[in-house]
């Protein structure tokens, strides 16, 4: 689980030029759903990144 979240932060940081604190926050905000993710192994670090910043530039 760990390592799943890192690369989401990676992901973030990397291709949305997001800073790693601010991305951190926005998984520890999103917990619940990266967790039921991760336990379904539904989605890749990148979809859930990619949800986090749809999710994030609407609001």
């Amino acid at each position: 689980m760990q390592a799943f979240t890192i690369s989401i932060i990676n992901y973030l940081a990397k291709y949305y030029y997001i800073n790693h604190d601010e991305a951190k926050e926005m998984v520890n905000d999103e917990w619940d759903y990266i967790e039921q993710e991760y336990i379904n192994a539904k989605e890749t670090p990148k979809d859930i990144a990619k949800y986090l910043i749809s999710l994030y530039m609407v609001a």
